[in-house]
């Protein structure tokens, strides 16, 4: 099926797709992130801490936030590129399904690779090449949802994207605490649930329109010049556009502070071994599987009241109240308590957050580039979230002071989306 109709333009979209099947796109992004997340927080929030500390880091907090943090910026750059090429490419498959395609295959190379290498550097190394797939994979998808997702569904889309996302994130951490004690063959698991996920969408959803013959214009009059170009922040009619970005940000910042660090704070705050500690953390992601649950309601709620900042104040809220509940209870209950407050506020959070995104996009035909933009904020707050809280832990030699700080983060996150003006 071709069409030489623009497909980031939603009025030809929906020429090409005259009636947009709610419930088959809603399976298509829930297989993806679902399986895609599982994957994902295996390694993030347990293999990777747990293969640092075994191949004998002498201060496996520091190590961890400096692979992050260097990856963020990796991942930020990729994410940046790959959106402003995927708004070019041409193509029988259209723009968006090649990038996908290949960041699956890319993905599945390097979270393998990443279970079989046994020294800290080429840890490092494969990490950072490992985000360069995964933003092959999220900047297309992230796309599709202005390029062919209709303005009236976008709150329900958001809502399954954020659902399977944070349902995913708490199974990934579930089953990654069975691997505590065979990392490798975790490894393996967590490879196949990243090229599965991203088959299974195009498999799902319908094939998008070919766009080989249409014609692309280019800002700078060449593919060079348009990558450099697509590293210039949106200004013109960008004021909301930014401060969705910086609420991601903080908020995003905020949670990771924690999520990333569940096993080593139950290991050195409260003073559980490894394993007791991994046990927790599976009760930890079995309290996220309720709260994506719970949060699944809140993008239909979304687009029937027409509202989407009060849905962010309150999951900015609910994760305050577990940022205090540590503080207030050093111990497992307070650990409780913290998931669950702080996976109900991450849960509301990402099932609106992409809808509002969208609605503060300052151009449709840089959609690609500018998403790629906002997007990056979930990379850079989650691994900016982790280097600060290994910037903390290493210079202080405690965690007291990560939960007054993701405390303060949360406020920020609130005063940005109180401010923008184009959506209510």
């Amino acid at each position: 099926m071709t069409t030489q109709t623009t497909v980031g333009v939603q009025q030809d979209s929906k020429a090409a797709e005259p009636k947009f099947n709610l419930v088959r796109w809603m399976a298509g992004y829930l297989a993806f992130w679902i399986i895609m997340s599982i994957g994902f927080a295996m390694v993030s929030q347990v293999l990777l801490p747990q293969r640092i500390k075994d191949l004998g880091a002498e201060n496996p907090t520091a190590v961890l936030g400096t692979m992050t943090a260097v990856g963020s910026i990796v991942a930020l750059v990729a994410n940046i590129i790959v959106g402003a090429l995927s708004d070019l490419t041409k193509s029988k498959f259209g723009k968006r399904t090649p990038w996908l395609f290949w960041g699956a295959w890319f993905s599945l190379g390097f979270y393998f690779l990443m279970g079989n290498i046994g020294i800290i550097a080429g840890l490092t190394l494969v990490l950072w090449l490992s985000k360069i797939g995964f933003n092959m994979m999220n900047s297309p998808i992230y796309s599709t949802v202005s390029d062919r997702v209709p303005e009236q569904y976008r709150g329900t889309i958001s809502s399954a994207i954020g659902f399977g996302n944070t349902l995913g994130l708490a199974i990934g951490a579930f089953v990654g605490s069975y691997f505590v004690n065979s990392v490798r063959f975790g490894f393996t698991i967590a490879a196949i649930c990243m090229f599965v996920s991203a088959m299974l969408f195009l498999l799902i959803i319908p094939r998008e329109p070919g766009n080989k013959n249409e014609k692309t214009e280019l800002k700078e009059g060449s593919v060079w010049k348009h990558v450099v170009y697509s590293f210039t922040p949106p200004v013109k009619g960008a004021s909301d556009f930014w401060k969705a970005f910086c609420c991601r940000t903080f908020l995003l910042l905020a949670i990771q502070m924690l999520a990333g660090y569940w096993l080593y704070i139950c290991q050195d705050y409260i003073g559980l071994e490894k394993n007791a500690a991994a046990k927790v953390v599976s009760m930890i992601a079995i309290f996220q599987m309720i709260a994506s649950i719970v949060a699944m309601i809140v993008g239909p709620l979304s687009d029937r009241i027409h509202r989407r900042k009060p849905m962010v104040v309150l999951s900015a809220c609910l994760a305050m109240i577990g940022f205090a509940a540590p503080i207030i209870m050093p111990n497992i209950t307070g650990i409780y308590c913290a998931a669950v407050f702080v996976a109900l506020g991450q849960g509301i959070f990402m099932s609106i957050d992409q809808a509002l995104n969208v609605d503060v996009l300052p151009s449709k035909e840089n959609a690609g580039k500018d998403l790629g933009f906002i997007n990056a904020a979930t990379t850079a707050g989650q691994s900016a979230g982790m280097a600060l809280t290994s910037a903390i832990v290493t210079a202080t030699g405690t965690y007291d002071y990560i939960f007054p700080i993701a405390i303060a983060m949360s406020v920020l996150s609130i005063i940005s989306v109180l401010l923008i003006k184009k959506v209510r």
